[in-house]
């Protein structure tokens, strides 16, 4: 039996590489290449084929979302799973519509990696354990009518912020800069300001003292 072809997209060189070093390992993978620059990765598709593709959500030149959808658009029957620190429901849902066929965190385990690519390979769908917690309890919530602290959610503002976005409102509205936001949270500067842009952006606050406002009205502050 031949062995299944894994193509990464992702624009952090050194997870890229040391995630390519353990997956030459496992036996019945072999790693086809991978791409840190997803508009050159769509360029140059025709060269870069493999039964499944490893891409990430957040990258600079174009969101793996976008990159899910033009490479479905272009090859229907890819088998795509989403390798990703986002555990937000709203990426996984936005993935998904895209055309992936599995969601898995870059916390997961290598056994479970492996187990999700095969069974993508196979045209199966597959869910990491960690992120059918995050589905599970968005189900959990919405029929019971309570957040994750137990505040009925009418006492929540209109706008919707997930968790990763509550954590750095908190942070923020507690004066630390972005280095130590990233530094506390293990996330990169870059993905901090994306996340501080989306929050400003929700919750219209014009400043940080408007942000911790927000924060503090509706309950956001330990």
């Amino acid at each position: 039996m031949n062995d299944l072809s894994v193509y990464l997209i992702d624009d952090h060189k050194m997870f890229v590489e040391g995630l390519c070093s353990l997956l030459s390992e496992v036996h019945g993978i072999e790693v086809s290449g991978f791409s840190l620059n997803p508009v050159e990765f769509l360029e140059q598709i025709e060269q870069h084929q493999a039964t499944v593709y490893l891409i990430d959500i957040n990258m600079p030149q174009m969101s793996g979302v976008e990159v899910t959808a033009q490479l479905k658009k272009r090859y229907p029957e890819a088998k795509i799973l989403a390798l990703t620190m986002y555990d937000e429901y709203e990426y996984v849902e936005k993935m998904i519509v895209a055309g992936a066929s599995g969601y898995i965190l870059k916390s997961a385990s290598i056994q479970e990696l492996t187990h999700a690519i095969q069974m993508v390979a196979q045209g199966l769908k597959y869910l990491g354990s960690e992120i059918q917690n995050v589905l599970f309890n968005r189900v959990e919530k919405r029929n019971t009518g309570l957040d994750g602290s137990g505040m009925q959610q009418d006492t929540r503002p209109e706008v919707t912020l997930t968790k990763r976005e509550i954590e750095i409102l908190v942070l923020i509205a507690k004066e630390l800069t972005t280095p130590q936001i990233a530094e506390r949270l293990f996330i990169s500067e870059r993905t901090v300001e994306t996340h501080r842009k989306n929050i400003f952006s929700k919750t219209k606050a014009k400043s940080i003292i408007g942000l911790s406002k927000f924060a503090e009205k509706y309950g956001y502050m330990p």
